[in-house]
């Protein structure tokens, strides 16, 4: 066998293998997609459940009430604490330099 032969033989293999591998992800592509989506659907009712679960506490309902009713307790809102900006930092250290000090 040449070398040309080898190498035509390497990229049929190659080509077996990848088209293999192609077939096998589509399902699983499919499928991430479809739980991305819902993912995203949940992820949209976590605020208007939070008010909803609340007010149905501030009504009377106790948490093992709403939990015995299958409502589990929120999780809490994931608000982000923003870092400060350099500028922020900066002007701060501007000011307490500016300050005079207290003795």
């Amino acid at each position: 066998m040449d070398a040309q032969k080898i190498l035509s033989k390497a990229d049929e293999i190659e080509s077996a293998r990848q088209a293999a591998r192609l077939e096998a992800i589509g399902p699983l592509a499919t499928i991430l997609a479809r739980r991305k989506r819902l993912e995203a659907e949940l992820a949209e009712t976590d605020a208007p459940y939070r008010k909803a679960y609340a007010k149905a506490g501030a009504a009377g309902w106790s948490d093992t009430e709403l939990n015995q009713l299958g409502a589990d307790a929120p999780e809490p809102s994931r608000r982000r604490i923003g870092r400060p900006t350099s500028r922020s930092t900066s002007s701060v250290a501007v000011t307490a330099a500016q300050s005079p000090a207290k003795s």
